[in-house]
């Protein structure tokens, strides 16, 4: 044998040289992955796009705030002859809403969004104090204002009773120290005794409903057919309950401004505080891609380090180009996971994608390893390893502590099968893999 080919055949038999070739290879990997990446986030910003065209169009995140009196003062003054306005805003002294949530999907196309309509019974009282007004000549202008964020998303106003009379106006839209809502007029004779109010109303919006506890005491009930909420804001519930066919809440706030009766500025003065509920869409497909993208490092790595095993353990050479298609096989499982969710469920999807990447993979190791015993082996191992995967994915909070320990549990394995493998003899052909000594030793 000529110098160059020992050369030759020394660098081809190099496990240095083998460990290098795998590692370039297992960084050329991230590459299609990163693209399987850069689709989902795509997907997903199409998702945004969707759903924000379906909550222009049916009624935005919306909140309401318990209703405020609102009074406009106007005296003129001798000197300059100049008209010198005042407003009072006052808040409730207790408020309650009754809310009754509806939810449903709205689709665009393959993505959704989640709607609701809410049913609200808003009743309270309000007591305003005879100090309010200023002595002299003035026009008194009284309004009951309610905070309402998208007045496009007012559905109806079934009944407004004010003080057990009911109220045939239309209320009107008004901004009030940049808090929208809509106001409804009332007499100065409705204020001289504490003010009782009862709102029935339907609200149109989209993903996430909030109440502005501005009263002293709200109290807060809602039920709904949704059963997968997520309780936000300032505020968690008294009391809930969360079933199969929906959920029911109870909110009651202590919120008290001793001043607000005195202060003209409590609108603006006022930390809006704010709790509520957001209509989650379970599982959204998206999140569980990118969480199982984050684990394809660890598939990618363990695949090709126990594809060297194997050429080690069975005397096989496998040429970088078979670890490059069967890495090309494992990305294509993320690219075909994404695409099946979009139209089934997580669970099958995950199923048919890995149950076509194992079938293909261990077809293939079948022929490439030389035996069909180690391609079924080699389909076992991957189907145990997508489970595991699958099982990481589900379990958000535990993902961690399992992964951890799993890759301790591993890298134990791949420790004690190599224990005895002599890696200066492992690239000759002149020695066993596994050293004598080793071996006498025991």
């Amino acid at each position: 044998m000529s110098a160059s080919e020992a050369i030759k055949t020394k660098l081809l038999n190099s496990i240095s040289l083998k460990l290098l070739v795998i590692l370039f290879l297992v960084i050329i990997m991230q590459i299609p992955l990163s693209l399987v990446s850069d689709l989902i986030n795509e997907r997903q910003s199409l998702l945004y796009v969707a759903q924000k065209s379906i909550s222009d169009r049916w009624g935005e995140q919306q909140h309401i705030g318990t209703p405020l009196i609102k009074i406009k003062l106007q005296a003129s003054q001798s000197k300059e002859d100049k008209a010198l306005i005042n407003y009072h805003t006052i808040q409730s002294d207790q408020a309650n809403f009754e809310a009754d949530l509806q939810a449903e999907k709205r689709y665009l196309g393959i993505y959704e969004a989640a709607i609701y309509v809410t049913k609200l019974k808003l009743t309270g009282q309000i007591k305003v104090d005879s100090d309010v007004y200023y002595g002299g000549n003035e026009e008194v202008s009284v309004q009951l204002f309610i905070p309402f964020k998208h007045l496009r998303g007012l559905k109806n106003i079934d009944k407004i009773m004010i003080n057990g009379q009911e109220v045939t106006d239309l209320p009107k839209k008004q901004q009030s120290n940049q808090m929208m809502g809509f106001a409804i007029d009332l007499q100065r004779k409705d204020i001289m005794k504490p003010l009782t109010y009862q709102i029935h109303l339907s609200v149109a919006g989209s993903q996430q409903f909030d109440i502005l506890p501005l009263a002293k005491s709200t109290t807060v009930t809602m039920q709904s057919n949704w059963n997968s909420p997520s309780f936000v804001g300032d505020y968690l519930p008294d009391e809930r309950a969360i079933t199969e066919k929906g959920f029911n809440a109870k909110w009651h706030i202590n919120q008290l401004n001793n001043d607000s009766h005195s202060s003209s500025r409590f609108l603006t003065d006022q930390q809006y505080s704010s709790f509520g509920v957001k209509i989650m869409i379970p599982a959204n497909v998206y999140q569980v891609n990118v969480r199982t993208v984050k684990y394809s490092f660890l598939v990618i790595v363990l695949t090709f380090a126990g594809f060297f095993l194997t050429e080690l353990f069975f005397k096989l050479s496998l040429h970088p180009f078979q670890y490059l298609l069967i890495g090309f096989s494992l990305s294509t499982f993320y690219l075909l996971l994404l695409s099946l969710s979009e139209y089934l469920s997580f669970n099958w999807s995950f199923l048919i994608s890995a149950s076509a990447i194992v079938g293909l993979i261990s077809g293939y190791c079948s022929v490439v390893l030389q035996q069909t015993k180690r391609g079924l082996l080699t389909g076992i191992l991957f189907s145990i390893l997508y489970g595991f995967i699958f099982i990481l994915v589900k379990a958000e909070e535990a993902s961690l502590l399992m992964g951890s320990i799993a890759i301790l549990l591993i890298l134990a394995t791949v420790m004690y099968l190599t224990r005895k493998i002599d890696w200066y003899a492992a690239g000759t052909s002149n020695n066993t893999v596994i050293s004598e000594k080793a071996i006498k030793s025991e």
